[in-house]
C-alpha cells in the first residue's frame, strides 16, 4: 500500500496498460502559480478528490481560448478525454488520485501557456 504525502504527482501502481497516481498539493498548481494547460494525446485521464479542493480548468477546442472550470465533489469520479486541454488548481492538503494510461509521458502530452489568467472567481463552471 503507498502512503504517499509528498507534493506533486507521484506514479504509486502501474500495471501493464493503465497508472495510478496520487498528486498532493505544491505551489505550482496554487491558483496564482497555473501557468499551462496540457492535453494527453493517447490517454484519458480520471481524477478522483479524496480531500481537499480541486478545480479542474478545460478547454475544449482545438487551440485553447476559453476556458471553464469544474469544481470536484470528494468522492466523485471525473474523466478528462484525451485531447481534451486541461489543467488544475489544487487547494491547501489536497490529495487527488488519477488515473491513466502507464505509456502516458510528457512525449505525447504537449502543454500550451495558459489564453489568460485563471481567477476562478470569475469562471464559468459547469458540471463536467
Amino acid at each position: 500500500m503507498a502512503d504517499i504525502r509528498e507534493e506533486g504527482f507521484h506514479p504509486a501502481v502501474c500495471f501493464e496498460k493503465w497508472k495510478v497516481a496520487v498528486f498532493n498539493s505544491a505551489s505550482v498548481w496554487e491558483e496564482e502559480n497555473l501557468s499551462y494547460l496540457q492535453k494527453h494525446d493517447l490517454s484519458d485521464e480520471v481524477f478522483v478528490l479524496l480531500e481537499g479542493e480541486c478545480t479542474l480548468i478545460l478547454s475544449g477546442e482545438e487551440v485553447p481560448r476559453k476556458l471553464y472550470a469544474v469544481r470536484l465533489e470528494k468522492g466523485k469520479v471525473y474523466n478528462v478525454p484525451k485531447g481534451m486541454w486541461h489543467s488544475h488548481v489544487l487547494g491547501k492538503k489536497t490529495k487527488v488520485i488519477v488515473v491513466e494510461n502507464s505509456d502516458t509521458v510528457p512525449e505525447n502530452s504537449p502543454k500550451v501557456p495558459l489564453p489568460c489568467p485563471v481567477r476562478l472567481a470569475e469562471m464559468e463552471y459547469r458540471e463536467k
